[in-house]
């Protein structure tokens, strides 16, 4: 069991970046967008319950076949049978490939779903949740957070990121929900 379970949620002086995605995204000359900064204080705050899923990064297998499309398949169940308010994605890639992922696996709005970026590894490093690649590489691992009203009320992280997804899945958040 995680040490950040019945804990206010350490949003620190962390930050996140994600670009938006709507359906005029998909339409020609909308394809650029420039990045929000949003601190998780903030996010935390204006939010009642949050998921947040790290993931090792946009467009990998495992992440891309069974972790994140999981919570895609149960966002409209998430946000209106268990009251979530949203669902972050989380990798160390540029916001810009996370909107491309995002927009890869089908999201067509970010209203209750968000592919943010942690650049640096700051914020995951700051949970103990990073996954060291290389001497001088970090990722994310592969971990989730569910945090209602300000407190930690689920965290897990995934012992082999590289394949497992099971504590890190959306059928585990909805266990815990």
């Amino acid at each position: 069991m995680s040490s950040l379970i019945n804990k206010p949620f350490p949003a620190g002086a962390f930050s996140f970046q994600y670009i938006t995605v709507g359906p005029e995204d998909f339409e020609k000359g909308h394809e650029c967008k420039l990045p929000l900064t949003v601190s998780w204080e903030k996010f935390i705050k204006d939010n009642k319950t949050v998921v947040i899923t790290g993931a090792p990064a946009a467009f990998s297998p495992t992440c891309s076949i069974s972790h994140i499309p999981g919570y895609l398949s149960y966002a409209d169940e998430l946000v209106h049978d268990k009251h979530v308010d949203q669902i972050v994605v989380l990798t160390v890639d540029t916001p810009f490939s996370q909107q491309a992922w995002a927009k890869d696996l089908g999201l067509k709005n970010t209203a209750h779903v968000k592919f943010g970026s942690d650049p640096g590894c700051k914020f995951i490093k700051s949970l103990g949740f990073e996954l060291q690649v290389d001497e001088g590489v970090t990722w994310s691992g592969r971990w989730v957070i569910v945090v209602k009203d300000g407190i930690v009320t689920y965290a897990a992280k995934e012992e082999n990121p590289a394949s497992e997804v099971t504590v890190s899945s959306v059928e585990s958040v909805l266990a815990h929900l």
